[in-house]
């Protein structure tokens, strides 16, 4: 056979065949995984830690909300003293002295006293500042919601930071 043994042949086409062989198990292979459902997944559990409030806290009763959206903690004792001042920690604190107006409703609302101002369209934000940075839409009322509003604030707070400041100039916090 032209100076090739035949065992070389013979190695190269069992080769071959298993090779192919083996091309046609990994094209039925999706076939034959078996699916296991598993009861709970590992990274389904979260264990309870116990976060501690300390006893002189103002608006103790927020810190793990602030804590579970990503607040550091100093970020988090400012807050407490923030929404002590501007609404003695109500979610339902309005201001209606405040100059702006969406939707008819004047002032200032919920635990930070978030000025309308910041949902109002503007040439720059045409759907409103914190519309466009927390990409939701937003009413006067979305204030009153303790997520909304403490998603409200540090998106203030972030602004704030970015342009040199400390982070709470909109509530002469620095």
């Amino acid at each position: 056979m032209n100076g090739v043994p035949v065992n070389k042949l013979l190695i190269v086409f069992v080769a071959t065949v298993i090779g192919c062989a083996s091309v046609a198990e990994a094209a039925n292979a999706p076939d034959q995984v078996v699916r296991v459902v598993m009861g709970q997944h590992p990274f389904d559990y979260v264990p309870e830690v116990k976060r501690s409030v300390p006893e002189w806290a103002k608006c103790g009763q927020f810190w793990n909300r602030l804590r579970d959206a990503g607040w550091v903690e100093k970020d988090v004792v400012k807050a407490d003293a923030i929404m002590w001042r501007e609404s003695r920690c109500l979610v339902s604190a309005h201001n209606k002295n405040d100059p702006n107006t969406v939707q008819g409703v004047k002032g200032s609302l919920g635990l930070f006293q978030i000025n309308l101002f910041w949902i109002q369209r503007t040439t720059y934000y045409p759907n409103g500042y914190l519309q466009t940075v927390l990409n939701r839409d937003l009413v006067p009322k979305d204030l009153f919601d303790v997520g909304t509003t403490i998603d409200a604030a540090q998106a203030l707070i972030r602004y704030d930071r970015a342009q040199g400041g400390c982070g709470w100039s909109a509530w002469l916090g620095c």
